[in-house]
């Protein structure tokens, strides 16, 4: 079977095109009415790489314009498989206080707190693409010990 050659088949197809979720990168209608939207994807993810949902940010990014940086967020989630769980991952956060939190209150979020129970217990902070949280000194099992940093 040639992949390449059935892949493109199914994008020509209208109706497929409909339902191929990963092209609707133009959100304008979304976003000009003042949506809020946060992405997020474990970074240890088997199923899909978390660089695929990353290039998805993107070119929402591009196809929308400077409205994006307002409207959108993404956070990688170190550690974490598929939804959720993984080896020493803290994967247990609130992302959808953060966007209610950003549609009522016009608080657009940046660090936001993850934790996990096992193998011990301890906080830290996501943050949005592409900070990364950098230890700053402290109890390294609790979020404010970090800051979200850009790259250099």
């Amino acid at each position: 079977m040639d992949v390449d050659a059935r892949i493109e088949a199914i994008r020509a197809d209208a109706g497929q095109r409909l339902t191929d979720t990963n092209l609707w990168t133009n959100l304008n209608s979304f976003t000009g009415h003042g949506g809020k939207i946060l992405f997020y994807h474990g970074a240890s993810d088997p199923w899909f790489s978390a660089l695929d949902t990353l290039d998805y940010w993107h070119r929402a990014e591009a196809a929308n314009g400077a409205i994006w940086a307002d409207s959108s967020r993404f956070y990688m989630v170190p550690g974490m498989g598929h939804c959720g769980g993984g080896a020493n991952t803290y994967d247990s956060f609130d992302l959808l206080g953060a966007v209610v939190d950003w549609v009522e209150k016009g608080k657009a979020p940046e660090a936001v707190t993850a934790r996990r129970t096992l193998p011990t217990p301890g906080e830290r902070p996501l943050c949005p693409w592409p900070s990364y949280p950098q230890f700053i000194g402290g109890d390294e099992k609790s979020a404010a010990s970090f800051k979200c940093s850009k790259p250099a």
